[in-house]
């Protein structure tokens, strides 16, 4: 089954802000969709300094087709209510409407009315600009020309880029097509600012990781930690030293860098 593939490019995102953001965005996605009949395997949610990313396995392929019985007025009522049932019920006149009986209230008009599933693509598109419009950042901002306009997108650090994808692993994904202030969605994303700023692209979800990887980027925030904790207690026990652990500290430093690297310094003594 399909998968998709999200990725908000932005300037730094404060690291305090950032798993709380990254579920904020999976739970906005992922209830959008099963809202609108797409239902799905599993959602995974990533936190970089400069970006936000969601894989969502198992989607179907299309929303499934609906059937909703619409009840209506009674028989023999007045016109204007039964010009209000055909409008809402999408009919242009009562001939496609069925009759139904109730021994206690009388006949009342029925429309059957069905509805041809849309491809989950197009879902996503129509889904995806009100959630980014509308996330609950504690802190937002403007930015550029766009900034004096009313409406103009807030984000909590200047968004540049936007990649969702959606395809199965046997077919080649395509690129889901929606824009935001200018800002067009695609499959170009960029390597760490420093070591690999270039831009490049990307397909599914795995492709986007190990290309992450390779532009120095550590999409994981556990890995970054296990990164730094451990290379941390290298060099700490290379010096026959003993490391004084700090959760807090390690998860705020995680949230600073894309590509962790220890180093240990040192500095005199008439400084303490």
């Amino acid at each position: 089954m399909p998968d998709l593939l999200l990725e908000l490019f932005s300037e730094e995102i404060p690291a305090r802000m950032q798993r709380r953001a990254a579920e904020d965005l999976k739970s906005a996605v992922t209830n959008a969709l099963v809202e609108r009949g797409c239902a799905y395997e599993a959602a995974l949610a990533f936190a970089t300094p400069r970006r936000l990313a969601l894989h969502i396995v198992g989607l179907p392929a299309h929303q499934p087709d609906t059937r909703e019985e619409k009840k209506g007025p009674r028989v023999g009522a007045p016109q204007q209510a039964i010009d209000g049932f055909l409008k809402g019920a999408g009919l242009t006149d009562l001939s496609q409407a069925t009759i139904q009986s109730d021994p206690k209230k009388g006949d009342f008009y029925i429309a059957i009315v069905e509805r041809k599933g849309q491809p989950t693509p197009s879902v996503i598109a129509d889904i995806l600009p009100s959630i980014i419009r509308e996330f609950p950042w504690p802190k937002s901002m403007r930015w550029g020309k766009a900034s004096a306009e009313s409406g103009a997108l807030r984000w909590v650090r200047p968004l540049h880029s936007i990649v969702c994808t959606f395809g199965s692993d046997t077919e080649t994904p395509e690129i889901v097509h929606f824009e935001i202030d200018g800002i067009k969605a695609g499959d170009v994303t960029y390597g760490h600012r420093f070591l690999a700023p270039q831009p490049f692209h990307v397909r599914r979800f795995d492709d986007y990781v190990s290309k992450l990887e390779a532009a120095k980027v550590v999409l994981s925030t556990e890995r970054r930690k296990d990164i730094i904790l451990n290379d941390a207690k290298s060099l700490a026990f290379a010096q026959g030293l003993e490391l004084v652990e700090d959760d807090a500290l390690l998860e705020e430093v995680a949230g600073l860098v894309e590509w962790p690297t220890v180093l240990m310094g040192s500095f005199e003594e008439r400084f303490l």
